[in-house]
């Protein structure tokens, strides 16, 4: 009789689990429009190992908790005066068309249609690869701001340079100027209240992104602004790949290598402005459409750029399908810098069919990992691409830079890696360049730090390990939740 019993109970427990992983699929299916591939391995989670894995895919597997208050507060974008502006810009640029190819010229009016990015033509910039130099040159500009200074970060660490961000930020801030600091929240949570206080009590403003606090994990922990930007009087500007932390100036304990911009002129405004949009949702407050405006500059170096971001917040993946889109133009070469290679079909296929063409593909990866697992992923994926006749190196660093070369004319330095979390989960930006001069300067840092790496050919994608092999299947089949 007992063990009767315990057999009913043991079928009416299946049952239940198989009930409800049936509701969690149709939820993914009917309620968020999953991709199918994402589908089909949180289904092979949810029935392997039902408890554990609903529970992660109650705590991290579903969408942002946006609400209307973060569409209502992007909605600047919206406004008739920001239309009016990105008409004019591109109007602008017709005048200048003549500098550029045809392929080129499309892809800006690709932007400027499609991501609503205002071609900004008057611009200056500076590469930096040694981000203790970035660091001294924006620790600099900042003691010299007048007005505001506007800072975003994924990571901000408390660590030595943290630090001194920090107090020069305190500084300004008891000088009168307008300081405001929007950090992800669980980029930053070793870093905690206390150590970002004396901003604070000095009269700046800073706010967290996207909380991960308990009562929020049910959907935020997942989805988190990866975007980096330091706006200094609206006239100055930096972004690219390097958080606030010592390893990323070469003081951790693995070595790294990353690309960062400091950019004045045009382009100053469209990074203000989603910075401005980032802003106005973590601290639920509107900001004057008119803080983002073009301000007079010095600037006359014809050098066009466009800002396209991207989030969880949007369903068209632009920066995704912008990087698609460039590289089935290219006709000469894709170079990439990623510290991440974890690319869905429609990404692999479209490199795939620039090797067919006969374009030169690059891709250059890590040579030592920050995450083993991840790099098992990425090892995996670089051998595949391997295999259709790119070529791969790997970086004696942790390369984290994220750019991207095609042809002479078009670059692409910002904070998307080439992974399935930037393109769905991460709030991104990246800075599109044309300029032939900027491209020959990307080239030469490319093929200085390829001078430095190994190749990972077909010779090595053959005699990588057994366990390298079955620990790359197995990353790669759960790569969507990576």
């Amino acid at each position: 009789m007992l063990a009767a019993r315990t057999g009913v109970v043991i079928v009416e427990v299946i049952a239940a689990v198989f009930v409800l992983n049936t509701l969690a699929i149709a939820f993914m299916v009917f309620r968020e429009r999953r991709n199918p591939q994402s589908i089909m391995i949180w289904s092979l989670a949810f029935y392997a190992v039902p408890i554990i894995s609903f529970i992660f895919y109650v705590f991290i597997g579903r969408g942002p908790r946006l609400s209307k208050k973060k569409k209502l507060l992007s909605k600047v974008l919206e406004d008739e005066k920001y239309y009016e502006i990105l008409e004019e810009s591109y109007s602008y640029f017709e005048s200048f068309t003549g500098w550029l190819s045809n392929d080129t010229a499309d892809f800006i009016k690709f932007c400027t249609s499609y991501n609503k990015s205002p071609c900004c033509v008057y611009n200056d910039v500076e590469i930096y690869t040694d981000i203790q130099l970035q660091y001294d040159k924006m620790l600099e500009d900042i003691s010299n701001a007048k007005h505001t200074v506007n800072l975003m970060y994924f990571i901000y660490k408390d660590s030595e340079i943290g630090r001194k961000l920090r107090d020069v930020l305190v500084r300004k801030a008891k000088e009168g100027v307008i300081v405001r600091v929007v950090v992800d929240d669980f980029g930053t949570w070793l870093a905690g209240k206390k150590f970002f206080r004396p901003i604070e009590e000095a009269g700046g403003e800073v706010v967290k992104f996207m909380s991960s606090h308990l009562k929020y994990l049910n959907r935020n922990i997942n989805y988190r602004n990866h975007r980096k930007i330091v706006v200094i009087d609206g006239e100055i500007a930096y972004t690219g790949g390097a958080n606030i932390g010592d390893e990323y100036a070469g003081h951790g304990k693995i070595p790294w290598r990353d690309t960062h911009l400091r950019l004045r002129g045009d382009i100053v405004a469209a990074l203000n402005l989603r910075f401005l949009q980032d802003y106005a949702y973590a601290s639920d407050k509107r900001v004057d459409l008119t803080t983002f405006m073009i301000k007079p500059h010095t600037v006359n170096r014809v050098l066009p750029m466009q800002i396209v971001s991207d989030g969880p917040d949007t369903e068209a993946e632009t920066l995704k399908q912008s990087y698609i889109k460039l590289i089935y133009a290219a006709k000469k070469r894709v170079w990439i810098q990623t510290p991440y290679y974890i690319p869905d079909d429609a990404f692999q296929g479209a490199l795939e069919a620039a090797v067919n063409s006969g374009v030169d593909v690059r891709i250059m990866i890590p040579g030592v990992p920050d995450k083993k697992y991840v790099y098992y992923a990425t090892k995996g994926y670089a051998a595949e691409i391997v295999k259709l006749g790119a070529k791969v190196y790997m970086h004696p660093k942790f390369i984290h830079s994220k750019t991207m070369l095609v042809d002479d004319e078009i670059s692409s330095v910002g904070t998307f890696n080439i992974d399935m979390r930037s393109f769905k989960l991460h709030f991104e930006l990246t800075d599109f360049i044309y300029d032939r001069k900027f491209n020959k300067e990307m080239q030469d840092i490319f093929l200085a730090d390829q001078a430095q790496s190994t190749p990972f050919d077909k010779e090595a994608v053959k005699n990588r390990t057994k366990k390298e092999r079955f620990m790359e299947c197995v990353m790669r089949i759960f790569s969507p939740l990576l």
